[in-house]
C-alpha cells in the first residue's frame, strides 16, 4: 500500500512538474508580413521585386498598431510584424524612366559606402563604448522598486535597452529565458532591461503579455529617455555589459544570432 501511494506521489509529482514545465515554455512569436495592408505568406515576400518596394517597416505603433489590431485581431499583439507599402504603377513607370543601368562594381560601390555611413552613424550615436565605465544611474522597476547601477559593484550586470514596438528588441528578448535569465539566475549576475521612452501602463501590458508566453522578467522604465540618453542618442535593441568593477567590457546594437552568442560567452567569462 505505501508503495502504491508513494508511486502516485512521484506520478503527481511529474504531472505538476510538466505542466510548470509546458508553462515555463517560451512560446516564440511568428512573423507577420503585410503587403499593403493585406496579410501575405513569406514565400509571397520572397517573390516580390525589390525595386517596386516603397518602403519596408520593422514592427509598427501608436495609431498604426492600433488600426492594425483592429483589421487583424490580437494576434498582432503577441507577433512581430513587418510591413511593406509598394510603389503604385504611375510610381513605378517614372522609376523606370529615370532608372540608371549600373555595373556590378557601381552596385559593390554603392553598398560599401551604405554600409560605411551606417557604421559612422552607429558609433556618433554611441556615447558609451567597452573600456569606458558605465555612467551611474537609479533606476525605477516596473514593480515599484530601484535600483542603482553604482550598489550593483561586485556583480556582472547587462544593461539592455528595448521597447515594446521594435521587432529586432523582442526577437532577442524572447532568447533570453534560455540564454541569459535561467543559465544565470543563481550566479553574481544582474539584467537590467531598460524600455526606452514609454510609459509605465505600455510596457505594462507589453510584459503581461509576454509573461504568457514564458518571458518574464522585471522591466526597468525609461520614459523620458533621461538614462538611455547617458549611453546612446539613437538605435535598439542595445547592450552595454558591465563588469564586477563597473567597466563596459562588451557592447552591442541590433539584434543577431552571432551577437546574442558572443555576448552569452561574455557574460560566462566574466562570472568564472
Amino acid at each position: 500500500m505505501k508503495f502504491k501511494i508513494t508511486i502516485l506521489l512521484i506520478l503527481s509529482f511529474l504531472c505538476a512538474f510538466g505542466t510548470y514545465a509546458q508553462q515555463k515554455k517560451v512560446i516564440k512569436p511568428e512573423t507577420i508580413y503585410i503587403v499593403d495592408n493585406e496579410i501575405v505568406s513569406e514565400d509571397f515576400v520572397k517573390k516580390l521585386n525589390t525595386s517596386h518596394i516603397k518602403q519596408m517597416k520593422m514592427g509598427v505603433r501608436g495609431k498604426e498598431k492600433e488600426e492594425l489590431i483592429k483589421k487583424f485581431g490580437e494576434a498582432i499583439e503577441d507577433n512581430q510584424i513587418i510591413v511593406f507599402t509598394m510603389k503604385t504603377e504611375e510610381e513605378i513607370r517614372n522609376t523606370k524612366n529615370i532608372k540608371k543601368t549600373i555595373t556590378k562594381e557601381e552596385a559593390a560601390e554603392i553598398n560599401r559606402k551604405n554600409a560605411e555611413e551606417r557604421t559612422i552613424k552607429l558609433k556618433e550615436s554611441t556615447l558609451v563604448n567597452s573600456g569606458d565605465m558605465a555612467k551611474d544611474f537609479t533606476l525605477e522597476m516596473l514593480d515599484g522598486s530601484k535600483v542603482k547601477l553604482s550598489d550593483l559593484k561586485g556583480k556582472v550586470v547587462l544593461i539592455n535597452f528595448w521597447a515594446t514596438w521594435c521587432n529586432p528588441c523582442m526577437k532577442e528578448l524572447y532568447e533570453f529565458p534560455e540564454r541569459i535569465i535561467e543559465p544565470f539566475a543563481n550566479k553574481d549576475f544582474v539584467l537590467l532591461a531598460i524600455s526606452r521612452g514609454e510609459k509605465p501602463d505600455v510596457v505594462r501590458k507589453k510584459m503581461d503579455r509576454l509573461k504568457s508566453r514564458g518571458v518574464e522578467f522585471n522591466a526597468g522604465l525609461d520614459p523620458d529617455e533621461e538614462i538611455y540618453k547617458l549611453y546612446a542618442t539613437n538605435y535598439i535593441p542595445r547592450n552595454f555589459l558591465v563588469d564586477q568593477n563597473g567597466k563596459v567590457v562588451y557592447t552591442s546594437i541590433g539584434y543577431t544570432d552571432e551577437k546574442l552568442n558572443k555576448l552569452v560567452q561574455k557574460i560566462e567569462e566574466l562570472l568564472k
